[in-house]
């Protein structure tokens, strides 16, 4: 399914990008990259923190042939998370549940916007998520809103974290997570694939390696885009997990060229089953 989206929207909210084409990221082989957070923008006064997002459900219909069941719930979770103003910036909508076991546990569910902006499911598969325990570090999967790293789409990634275990397909999340770029990343779960639907990795979310080269793929060629750097956390030395994003002196939001891919992952084992009963 191929939906390249035109610039327009990111022209009518004040960004002009003169030769667009050279910002875009590009796919390295092997790439380890540290970027300062977009922080720095506020402190030297060329960005301000906008106001708290209001996190309303989207007034997005949800999909129609969704139907009850962990596919509703993961779109009605994804719809109560995301700020309306951060809805139209976005193509691609991944939900991940991290806990140990329920409904929802230890799997992605992806959707799309189709034409009329509707919150469309396409597919869902079992992931692996952090242990979740204290080992050499500890083994968390961060919770929250993320976007994906455009600097950091590497087709092989080795970790210096743990021993230089191989990531292919990586796709990091740009995120700054306990004051450091965090090496948190949706990559091949290579020779760990027995393990998905558990908890089993040293935070990642390791993916089917079918589905990792697929997603890894699909949004290098489809889903570049203008999209807002979300604002920094220093409380918590963490950028902003709620969906708040970074805005310029007149308050517009700064978009940067990136991917239209928004990823939630929560620690929610899911809603009850459902039992049909037969009058």
């Amino acid at each position: 399914m191929v939906r390249l989206r035109e610039l327009a929207g990111a022209a009518a909210f004040g960004i002009v990008a003169t030769s667009v084409a050279a910002l875009w990221p590009t796919v390295s082989d092997v790439h380890v990259t540290f970027k300062p957070d977009y922080i720095k923008l506020a402190s030297l006064g060329d960005a301000v923190f906008g106001e708290k997002a209001q996190v309303v459900a989207q007034t997005a219909p949800m999909d129609p042939m969704a139907g009850p069941g962990p596919v509703a719930d993961a779109q009605g979770r994804l719809r109560a998370k995301i700020p309306n103003p951060l809805y139209q910036y976005f193509d691609v909508y991944l939900y991940v549940s991290k806990a140990a076991s329920g409904s929802l546990a230890q799997h992605l569910y992806m959707f799309h916007k189709d034409a009329s902006d509707n919150l469309v499911f396409e597919q869902s598969f079992p992931v692996s998520t952090g242990r979740e325990r204290h080992e050499k570090y500890y083994t968390d999967t961060p919770e929250g809103l993320f976007q994906l790293d455009p600097d950091r789409f590497e087709r092989m990634h080795y970790s210096h974290t743990w021993g230089g275990a191989a990531m292919p397909w990586a796709m990091f999340l740009n995120a700054t997570i306990h004051g450091r770029q965090t090496g948190v990343a949706l990559h091949s779960a290579t020779v760990h694939t027995a393990e998905l639907g558990s908890r089993a990795s040293g935070g990642c979310v390791r993916l089917p390696p079918e589905k990792a080269r697929e997603l890894f793929e699909r949004f290098h060629a489809e889903e570049q885009g203008m999209v807002p750097v979300f604002a920094y956390d220093a409380a918590r030395r963490r950028t902003n997990g709620d969906g708040l994003t970074l805005r310029s002196i007149d308050g517009r939001p700064v978009l940067v060229p990136g991917y239209k891919v928004l990823v939630f992952i929560e620690d929610y084992q899911g809603g009850p089953a459902l039992v049909a009963v037969v009058a």
